[in-house]
Parts: C-alpha cells; structure tokens; sequence
C-alpha cells in the first residue's frame, strides 16, 4: 500500500500524531517504508524523507525525540522532499562552527518608534531567549540604516550576531522595498544585505499580524462564537484601528505554512443594516463622496458615528458633550463609564459593523479555521465587546446562510498587541529555513 505523507494537526501544546496512517500493513524493506523524522522548513512542523539506510528500518522517533513540536505540516512533493534531505543536517553543521546559538533580527517600524529585538533560537530554530530589544525614535535618525547600525553596535549582540532579519513597517510594500514617506525613511533588502550582510525580508505590518495569528496561544484570543477550528483550512484578520487591515491566510503545502494574501477589502462599500446604519451611510457619503467599511469601522469612524448621533437631536442623549476632544479614546472611556450615552450608543454600533464585516470576510473566504480581530481598540472595550453585539453581527441570524456557514466559523479577539512582531519573527525564522535549503541544494 502506498505511504499515506499526510500529518494530522496536532493541538497546541501536544505531540505530533504518528508518522503515517495506512490503509493497510506496510510492505517489509521498501524505500517508502524507511522513514525518519527531522526538523523541517517550518519551525513548527516535522518532515519526513527517505531513510539513507533503506536496509535497516529507520526508528519513528517523532513523539520520543521532538516532544516540542506541536503542528504537522504535509510535504509537498516526492521531489521537493528529496532537495530538502539535508536542510537539518545544514543548520546543525551551521551551529555547531558557530560560539552560540542562530539568531534572528525582528523590528517593527512606525511612525514614531522603531522597536528592534534580536532573539536566540533553540536546537529546532524556535525562539528560546530574547537577547535585546530596544525602541529607537525614530525622528532621531535621518535614515533606517542610521537606526540599524545603531542598534547593531550594542554590546549586548556580542556573540549573538543575527543570521537572518524581518522588518515589518506601516506602508505598502513593493519589489522587496517600503518607502515610509512620513520619515525619509526607505527600508530596502537588498541594501541591507550589502550593507550588513543580513539576509532580509521586508512585509507590510498588517501582513506581519497575519503571520502571527497561526503562532497565537489560546491564552492570547478571546472567543465570541465557539466553533471547531479546521485544521490548515483558510483564516481571516480584520483588524480596526487607524484604518481597518483585512487579510486572508490559505494553507501552503509547498511550505508546509499558512500563507498570508492582502487584501483592501475595507475600501468596499459599506453595507448597512437598520435604519440606523443607513443613514449613517448617507451621512457620511454627502461628506466624503463614498462610504466605504473602513469610513465606519476605524478609529476615525466611532468618530463618525459618534458625530452622527449628535447631529440632529443632540437632546436626545443627557450628560456631557466630548466636543474637541473626541478621539476613538475619549469616546471609548466615556462608552465604559457611563458618563455619555452617546458615546455608548456609538460603540455598540462601531462593534456591530466591524462584528459584521468579520461574517462577510468569513463568507467570502470560507475561513473554517476562524476569524481574528486584532488591533487595540478591542481589548481596550472588552466589556462591551463580551455584551454579545458583536458577535450577533457576526453570526446574522436573519440570514439563510447561518445555519449553512456562519455558525460553523470561530469567532475571536486577539488580546495579544505584540502578534505584529511574533509574525515578523515567523518570517525572520522562515528565513533562516530557506538559507540552510538553499546551501543544501547548492551542495
């Protein structure tokens, strides 16, 4: 019977499953049957390829041996198995030239700090120490190599020079490259590479939080709508904050990893339900010529609503105004408090309408591995967040296609603000994967 490659997903915190499920009993000393299992291109995955001694079966030493992988990926082909035989034996030969542990450079760059950490790696290339972090302002130097050399000179890197780097940064990015017009800065990898002979990847922040939400805990999310979490099955993040980020995350068998794919889904037209919402709409299309999703469910948008509410009959609402001073923040505090029942109505329907582009984004996508809402205005509003509205949004009962799709889809919160950078160190550790297969085929 032929060999089933196929890895069954294991629960975070448990142990991959066995090695191969067959339909029947393998056939005695076949090359197919001579299996071990190594450390693969993904971190967190195992990869299985033909033993160098097909004469001998080779022990399944999965379970015994790398109790700390907790998900399985699939190879993608017969040959692409084949190019990757000797990427363990490439790191491991790596490390053992080197004084101390591979390291891996992260940084997230925005408009008024740049935060870089260096972090050790362990014997599977999964962070085991974080060596240094450091916020730089970023009005303090004229360009991103300013701030790179500087953090690289610390003392405290000694030894622990990194051997791949990612950098995650609040701007659209192109042929390797993101030009922040605010700064001046342009962080381009290949100028890092020649500058600092660091292999570099340079993702958009939003992408960077895409490729965080796969790593989470379960004690970093929240769930609102409880549903089983299909194993490699598609993921969506939408998160409100300046704007409102949208991506979509599909499994990739040639990488054994979830992939993350942009999108500018919150530039569609918005689509209201209630009365309410569509005069809201039309409020906001008479100001701004189109109300699209991210109008209304941004940080700028509560603004919005909470100015729409007080358009027209602002008697309607007792207790104090916010006048100049109601950003997202104010609004929110005075929503928690009790002080101003606008603000309070306002929230609820800013949840609501993220609440419901998150079940768009689910039907869209079919995404039975669940949707994350990530950003920092929602764990700053919990209380009204677990009050239901959103989750009710969500799930729209009125619509046929509950009972078919929606209640079958997680709904959560990311309550992790850091899953930015723990995306950006993913990429960074992929990185350091690919050098080692890359000097693998090249020998």
């Amino acid at each position: 019977a032929p060999v089933d490659h196929r890895f069954r997903g294991a629960a975070p915190g448990t142990q991959p499953t066995s090695v191969s499920d067959r339909a029947s009993g393998p056939k005695p000393n076949t090359p197919e049957d001579m299996l071990v299992c190594v450390p693969g291109l993904h971190p967190t995955s195992v990869l299985c390829v033909p033993s160098p001694h097909p004469q001998t079966p080779a022990p399944r030493r999965c379970s015994a041996h790398f109790p700390q992988l907790s998900a399985a990926a699939p190879p993608a082909s017969r040959t692409r198995l084949a190019a990757r035989r000797s990427i363990y034996g490439t790191i491991t030969a790596s490390m053992s030239r080197r004084s101390s542990s591979p390291s891996v450079l992260v940084a997230d760059i925005g408009g008024t700090n740049a935060r870089f950490q260096v972090w050790q790696l362990d014997d599977v290339l999964r962070p085991s120490r974080l060596i240094l972090e450091k916020f730089l302002p970023t009005k303090d130097y004229p360009t991103f190599d300013d701030a790179l050399s500087a953090f690289l000179a610390d003392p405290a890197l000694a030894g622990h020079a990194p051997q791949s780097a990612a950098f995650a940064c609040a701007g659209p990015v192109a042929r390797g490259a993101c030009t922040m017009t605010n700064l001046g800065w342009t962080i381009d990898e290949a100028e890092v590479a020649a500058r600092h002979g660091l292999r570099a990847t340079v993702l958009n922040d939003f992408e960077a939080v895409g490729y965080g939400v796969p790593v989470l805990p379960e004690s970093a999310l929240l769930t609102l709508h409880h549903a089983p979490v299909q194993d490699r099955a598609p993921k969506a993040v939408l998160g409100p904050g300046t704007g409102l980020g949208e991506a979509q995350l599909f499994w990739d068998e040639a990488v054994g990893n979830y992939r993350v794919c942009a999108s500018e889904g919150s530039h569609a037209t918005f689509a209201p339900r209630g009365w309410k919402q569509r005069a809201l709409q039309a409020a906001v299309q008479a100001e701004r010529g189109h109300c699209s999703v991210e109008r209304v469910g941004c940080g700028d948008g509560l603004r919005r609503i909470y100015d729409f509410l007080g358009s027209d009959e602002p008697s309607q609402y007792p207790g104090r105004d916010l006048g100049a001073k109601r950003d997202p923040a104010a609004i929110s505090a005075a929503a928690l408090d009790g002080s101003d029942p606008r603000a309070a109505e306002a929230l609820d329907i800013f949840l609501s309408i993220v609440g419901a582009e998150a079940g768009h984004m689910a039907l869209r996508g079919l995404t039975t591995g669940g949707v994350y809402i990530c950003g920092g205005i929602f764990p700053k509003v919990l209380d009204r967040v677990r009050a239901g509205g959103v989750a009710e949004a969500f799930l729209w009962r009125d619509s046929r296609f509950h009972d078919k799709v929606l209640k079958h889809i997680p709904l959560f919160v990311v309550l992790e603000e850091k899953v930015g950078l723990l995306g950006t160190r993913e990429q960074a550790i992929r990185l350091l994967h690919q050098q080692a297969e890359d000097v693998s085929i090249a020998t």
